[in-house]
């Protein structure tokens, strides 16, 4: 039987068995009733340690992780966060978001020019959330720049939006595409706002997306993928070029299997690379071990493997310590250590490595594509112990989640990069993030489970979202 099991909720507590354990924790008040969940620098780096204040804001410094405005304060209470990783139930793309109500429906808003948000097609953004009709039962979901997939009760995956890059599972302007408007003046290019169910997937558990790729986490512990790629080269797809998201990529319109990779518990996907926690005991296990494939640009992939190439198979990097969460980005991922160190490898352009770039032994020059950082292993540097949740997607930055519901952003949060992490004000307590991919980023509300969503790097303040869906167009 596969270490991966089904959670229900009990009350606003879910009870999650993984090798025979047993953890709580509350989540949203309406997630819903059953769901799934899984338990540039060539070497990882610390990130710098992160304090929240009771007023929400971030001064660098250790300490104990004092709760923001409106977190309960009561003796013996529980977390907020639900997970150790982004929340199945909420995730945003390039400019659109979708949640998961308590009945398993599926709600969106923003961008809908490629059917995105699960209406006809339009250049109107569509400020509250709408139903997306033809879904099953959804669980989890998973957002790219222009398309969304949802995984059901059923462990099987639909997808809608743009369909240049293969990626709602079949082959462009096929399985009943319609005709969007492109970038480009005159453009046009295949699209669906009628989720389409992926074939030849087996029952999945887990799902992620970034820029035009989906991978999903099946039971056996293997994953599948299917899209574009970025960066990627295998004689599995074909070459990309039917659109801007697609370029220099390789293509895959059907799933295919992610060589080497086996035991898989978590699944985080980015830009042009993708990472697995492998549970212990796994064949390809060093302890709740890290795994990553595609390109390897930045020593995104691997520190030695591959160099400035194309990983197709995955790789264990030995350098990380027993992980909990993961974020992937463009270029670079960041590992949450079981003792709340966070180590991050790959590109650090926009300081998103936590330190600034080009310094702490960075490979290469500062400023754009200015190389790799350097993990040390005898570093004590830390995150506060009330850092339980990291979230990326498919750009250059990265969230934290505090167990006080406050939420922090390093890397491409400005106009020059932060490599100290920035408190995000205006927020109520969260117990979720969702896992986004361009600069929109959600979280759910702990008090009333509703998404509150912010651009980083904007003066705007957060925003929440209309949840009440109308069965959309």
């Amino acid at each position: 039987m596969h270490d991966l099991a089904r959670v229900s909720l009990l009350g606003s507590v879910v009870a999650l068995a993984l090798l025979g354990s047993a953890a709580c924790w509350k989540v949203a008040p309406d997630s819903s009733d059953q769901i799934f969940l899984e338990g540039s620098s060539a070497e990882s780096t610390l990130v710098e340690s992160i304090l929240v204040t009771a007023d929400g804001a971030a001064d660098g410094s250790a300490g104990d992780g004092d709760l923001a405005d409106g977190a309960a304060d009561s003796e013996g209470a529980s977390p907020l966060v639900i997970a150790p990783g982004a929340s199945p139930l909420l995730a945003t793309g390039a400019a659109f978001g979708c949640r998961i109500d308590a009945a398993g429906a599926v709600g969106c808003w923003g961008d809908d020019g490629f059917g995105q948000v699960g209406s006809t097609p339009s250049t109107v953004s569509i400020p509250d959330a709408q139903q997306v009709m033809g879904v099953p039962t959804a669980v989890a979901l998973a957002l790219g720049d222009s398309h969304a997939c949802a995984l059901t009760t059923g462990h099987a995956v639909y997808c809608w939006g743009l369909n240049d890059a293969y990626q709602l599972g079949h082959p462009a302007a096929t399985g009943g595409d319609q005709i969007c408007l492109g970038a480009a003046p005159g453009q046009t290019v295949p699209c669906s706002s009628n989720p389409t169910l992926v074939a030849d997937l087996p029952d999945a558990v887990a799902i992620a997306a970034a820029g035009a790729w989906t991978c999903i986490l099946a039971t056996d512990g293997t994953v599948r993928c299917w899209g574009a790629v970025q960066g990627m080269a295998s004689d599995a797809g074909v070459g990309c070029g039917l659109g801007t998201q697609a370029s220099g990529g390789t293509c895959y319109a059907a799933p295919y299997t992610v060589a080497g990779l086996g035991g898989a518990t978590l699944l985080a996907v980015g830009f042009d690379h993708a990472c697995a926690i492998v549970a212990a005991g796994a064949e390809s296990d060093a302890g709740n071990q890290v795994s990553c494939w595609g390109s390897n640009a930045e020593g995104q992939v691997s520190p030695s493997a591959c160099p400035q190439s194309t990983c197709t198979s995955a790789l264990a990097r030995s350098d990380l310590p027993t992980t909990t969460s993961l974020a992937t980005g463009d270029r670079f991922s960041c590992a949450l250590a079981a003792d709340g160190t966070v180590r991050c490898f790959g590109d650090n352009t926009f300081d998103q490595l936590g330190h600034a770039s080009g310094t702490s032994g960075d490979q290469g020059t500062a400023g754009p594509d200015g190389g790799f950082g350097v993990y040390d292993p005898a570093a004590t540097q830390a995150l506060a112990s009330s850092v339980v949740s990291l979230v990326g997607g498919g750009n250059e930055a990265v969230c934290a989640l505090l167990e006080s519901g406050a939420a922090e952003c390093w890397g491409d949060v400005s106009t020059t990069g932060s490599a100290t992490p920035v408190g995000v004000t205006g927020l109520p307590p969260l117990n979720a993030l969702g896992a986004f991919d361009a600069a929109y980023v959600c979280g759910l509300a702990a008090a009333d489970g509703s998404p509150w969503c912010w651009t980083l790097g904007s003066t705007s303040p957060p925003v929440s979202i209309a949840t009440a869906v109308d069965g959309g167009g």
